[in-house]
């Protein structure tokens, strides 16, 4: 783990080139599931870089090269690419893909925006870029001053799905590679387990349903979580994490995260508020849905150092306007549980109409919060066959005076095929008074070489956000020819951010940040 301090000063100007960019994952194929990889070619609007190659490395589930490909990229566009469509004479079902784009010019980052996409026949899953094989030895240094277990993401109680967490080893082979699981239920009570792999071999990937069905109910019913601490140095450690269907019908989506919740170094892991005058302790927005029986639920995981500070909520309508608090939440001591706080349930019985709002949290440390204050978004639908919330991973934002004199944010994300996308974009603030209202272009860009995007000026108030709803805009439906397409938004106000998301008929909520 890179230290947080490291991390946010990652584009000095002292730093080491970037020429290679880089992700792997491990896929899953399933008579009903495609494992999808996709992306825009931002390159060429955040840097202004003119060609990248792209060199595809597709490996069985021991690590043996099936496939290899490489391929000039020259324009913006949308990329689709389906691992059925790729291995459609090789009888594969698990197995890596690794994406490494190229560059003679520095694209400063080493991970790629890319999401891979779990598709089935009634809904779509997603997650980002999570795992990747390093550049090379002062990436590893860099990245391995400290090795700290992972969680940070939800063990599901139906007795259909399978719970699991999942890598891609490196180039190295590991030998005698411990893994202890921590499983933590509702009420804080542990079970643990050990896995010893006498051997994993080079780029092997590993799967690991790690609960079986009668291991399960020790969650009584309730959602849980879990810790894996690991020692692997031989690639980056975050996993790629969800519950696959029994009869594999579709699987959840998101990544792991750091758990540091035995850290010692308070230097590193505690924020202190340069302005408390001026800034919240950290803040971060987050769609509020409630409408067409949705509902949406904040957890927060027993991952972080021990600080006492309060959470509060503030909500927000899509002009900006204030409409009510709802009850803070007070952490006293240590967690030793996952926390589950089902917002929509809090709202106000006057406020409870049909209509969706955004959510302000922001916190209260007395001046001092976790750097690394990690919580998942759960946007769920009830009365559906199945209860499959979104459970997407994001961190409070500490404040920072150097943002605030940004001039501009460039943010992009995918809308998924299908008319039942929506993508929220919000315009709210750690500024304890507020900040300004943000003027913005949407892109649309379908998977067309010379195909000119579909572009949409909007304004968003202060405290206020816009929902792109798909089934509504039938031009950009057309547009996307039954296709993932991505939308680049472009703002002259730097606390722009948002999110998209994927209602399933079965009732998965397939959803994500944007980058």
């Amino acid at each position: 783990m890179k230290s947080f301090q490291d991390h946010i000063n990652f584009t000095d100007t002292l730093r080491k080139p970037v020429y290679r960019s880089s992700a792997i994952f491990p896929f899953i194929l399933e008579k009903n599931i495609d494992t999808k990889i996709i992306f825009l070619s931002y390159w060429f609007l955040k840097r202004k870089i003119t060609e990248v190659s792209l060199l595809i490395t597709i490996r069985n589930i021991d690590g043996k090269i099936i496939k290899r490909s490489i391929d000039k990229i020259n324009c913006v566009k949308s990329y689709n690419i389906s691992l059925k469509e790729l291995l459609l004479r090789n009888n594969l079902s698990r197995g890596s893909i690794e994406l490494e784009i190229f560059s003679t010019e520095d694209m400063v980052f080493p991970f790629p925006a890319f999401s891979i996409n779990l598709v089935s026949r009634e809904c779509t899953t997603s997650v980002h870029s999570c795992g990747r094989i390093y550049n090379d030895f002062d990436d590893f240094i860099s990245n391995s001053k400290i090795i700290v277990p992972e969680s940070g993401f939800d063990i599901l109680p139906d007795k259909n799905l399978k719970p699991f967490f999942s890598f891609v080893n490196g180039p190295l082979k590991l030998k005698n590679s411990l893994l202890e699981i921590k499983i933590i239920n509702f009420k804080g009570e542990k079970k643990y387990k050990k896995i010893n792999f006498k051997n994993i071999c080079e780029y092997e990937t590993k799967i690991i349903f790690f609960l079986n069905e009668i291991e399960k109910k020790f969650l009584k019913n309730k959602k849980g979580t879990v810790s894996i601490k690991h020692n692997f140095k031989s690639f980056f450690p975050r996993f790629m994490c969800g519950n696959l269907e029994k009869n594999k019908d579709f699987s959840t989506l998101t990544h792991s995260y750091y758990d540091i919740s035995k850290s010692v170094d308070k230097q590193n892991e505690i924020w202190k508020n340069p302005n408390k005058n001026i800034f919240f302790d950290g803040a971060v927005s987050v769609p509020f849905f409630k409408e067409d029986n949705k509902y949406t639920e904040l957890a927060i995981y027993p991952n972080f150092i021990e600080k006492k500070f309060t959470l509060y909520f503030d909500i927000y309508d899509e002009k900006g306007n204030f409409i009510e608090n709802l009850p803070p939440l007070k952490i006293n001591k240590k967690l030793s549980k996952p926390l589950y706080l089902n917002l929509t349930k809090n709202l106000s019985t006057k406020k409870k109409s049909n209509k969706n709002y955004f959510l302000r949290i922001f916190v209260d440390g007395g001046g001092q919060i976790p750097t690394r204050l990690k919580f998942a978004l759960n946007v769920g639908q009830r009365k559906m066959r199945y209860n499959v919330p979104s459970n997407i991973c994001f961190n409070v934002r500490v404040p920072n005076s150097n943002i605030v004199n940004k001039p501009s944010t460039f943010k992009w994300g995918p809308i998924i095929q299908g008319n039942v996308s929506q993508l929220l974009i919000s315009n709210i603030s750690y500024l304890k008074n507020g900040f300004k209202d943000a003027n913005i272009i949407l892109s649309f860009w379908n998977d067309k070489k010379d195909k000119k995007p579909i572009t949409k000026k909007i304004k968003i108030n202060d405290n206020g956000f816009y929902c792109f709803d798909l089934k509504k805009n039938f031009s950009i439906m057309k547009f996307m020819n039954n296709k993932t397409c991505w939308v680049t938004i472009q703002s002259d106000n730097p606390f722009v951010d948002g999110w998209y998301f994927n209602f399933g008929k079965n009732g998965v909520v397939g959803a994500d940040h944007l980058f």
